[in-house]
């Protein structure tokens, strides 16, 4: 796929502008409108959102919002680039080492992953049992077989290598790579059914996805109804999840609540974003703005990091983050419903100007990458398919302080820094006596 220097491209939804102001819009509006008596009956937990306290929400969300347009306006003139392009297609020796040595890590991360579920008791009869739809068999699954920090983190090394793999293929017009992003695909899959791990696929298929559209779209041709595109994957989301839940929930319980499966699968789906928004509410009121001594959920990847320990952050100030959240779903929430909406998470860490702050700046970063991503700067290329997930998470989970995600920003960046400033110093690496192929 041959791309057209310089030449730009413009896709709405690609827009973290637009994506933010959609996929919040639509949660928190549906957060507040939903009757407390439907959040009693369908998640079996009281509603917090009021008309009191509903600026909790929508106060960070302007923040972002304000952060992208300002970064569009810093950036405006910036002139289109093909200069990633022509380091991949140059430095193709260094671009397929790194692409294998990812494959490579990742493929580590699995064979450990399994190991572990091996040596605490892994049968196929157990995952025959999921199938079968017995009650409790995919929690019994998920409780055994526990990770390793560090070890099992390397399965994450999934996320770049399928993005650097389909930017090869596209630059290259090449489709070598597609039997490793299918093994890839099949395993982040498998984690995504029975380990109730759904985001490990989006974090797989939407950077794939964006990238071939990105490629696609510069090299000048066209694809049919492509603005449309977010609604076709809110469809396939749902039947996604609904799938997953079949397994994991629907055939042990919910057939019995729910009239139809149909209905259970869209309630569902959308409880998942708009339960969350309701918890972090339930927090904000009964623990209050910036109620730890130090910042741990915006920089949890930290305390969290292999070898530091997940108590670290107790034994250096004597409060357990977790622990306050814990209690407050238990007494007053529902813990089946336990994600605290990554909105309204830095609110604990930095109070109510220092939340504001952090998504002015989150916004600016997110307008930045767009704008560099857009004109096919390398930064924004590398770095901005991943960061969308994020952007979609943020009523849910927050992603860009996870430990799943440093990983994936930190090889990503490494090879964005190396790549861009480094392009006439890169060796080819190729294999002696041919070109690598």
């Amino acid at each position: 796929m041959n791309t057209k220097p310089n030449q730009g491209f413009s896709l709405w939804w690609l827009n973290p502008t637009y994506l933010f102001l959609l996929v919040m819009g639509v949660v928190i509006v549906g957060a507040y409108l939903i009757p407390a008596a439907s959040y009693e009956s369908f998640y079996r937990v009281d509603k917090f959102i009021t008309g009191d306290n509903i600026w909790y929400s929508i106060l960070p969300a302007v923040f972002f919002v304000a952060g992208t347009m300002l970064a569009r306006i810093t950036t405006r003139g910036m002139a289109p680039t093909a200069v990633f392009e022509k380091s991949v297609l140059k430095r193709e020796g260094f671009v397929r080492f790194c692409i294998g040595l990812l494959f490579v890590f990742t493929m580590f991360g699995y064979m450990a992953w399994f190991l572990i579920m091996v040596r605490n008791g892994l049968s196929v009869s157990l995952f025959l049992n999921v199938l079968r739809g017995e009650p409790g068999a995919i929690y019994q699954i998920t409780h055994n077989f526990e990770m390793i920090t560090g070890v099992t983190s390397f399965t994450n090394f999934g996320i770049p290598f399928t993005i650097l793999a389909v930017y090869y293929m596209c630059l290259h017009r090449r489709l070598n790579y597609i039997p490793m992003l299918a093994v890839v695909s099949a395993l982040t899959l498998f984690r995504a059914i029975f380990f109730s791990e759904r985001l490990a696929i989006l974090e797989i298929m939407l950077p794939a996805t964006i990238v071939f559209i990105a490629m696609w779209l510069k090299s000048g041709r066209k694809l049919p109804l492509v603005r449309l595109y977010p609604l076709f994957a809110v469809g396939g989301l749902i039947v996604f999840f609904g799938l997953s839940e079949y397994f994991r929930s629907w055939t042990s319980y919910y057939v019995n609540i729910y009239p139809s499966f149909w209905e259970f699968m869209v309630t569902r789906f959308f409880g998942y974003y708009v339960t969350a928004m309701n918890t972090g509410t339930l927090y904000i009121e009964q623990l209050g703005f910036q109620s730890l001594p130090f910042p741990y959920f915006t920089w949890e990847w930290l305390w969290n990091f292999p070898g530091i320990g997940g108590q670290a952050y107790q034994a250096a100030f004597g409060v357990a983050p977790g622990t306050e959240l814990t209690n407050t779903l238990e007494t007053m929430g529902n813990p089946e419903f336990n994600n605290p909406s990554g909105l309204l998470l830095p609110y604990h860490d930095y109070g109510l100007a220092g939340s504001l702050v952090y998504w002015l700046i989150i916004g600016f970063v997110s307008g930045l990458l767009y704008t560099w991503f857009q004109k096919g700067h390398t930064f924004g290329m590398i770095l901005y398919p991943i960061w969308m997930v994020g952007i979609m998470e943020v009523p849910r989970y927050l992603y860009f302080s996870s430990g799943r995600f440093f990983p994936c920003w930190i090889v990503l960046l490494i090879f964005a820094l190396v790549i861009h400033y480094n392009t006439r110093k890169i060796p080819s690496w190729q294999p002696v006596g041919g070109k690598s192929g």
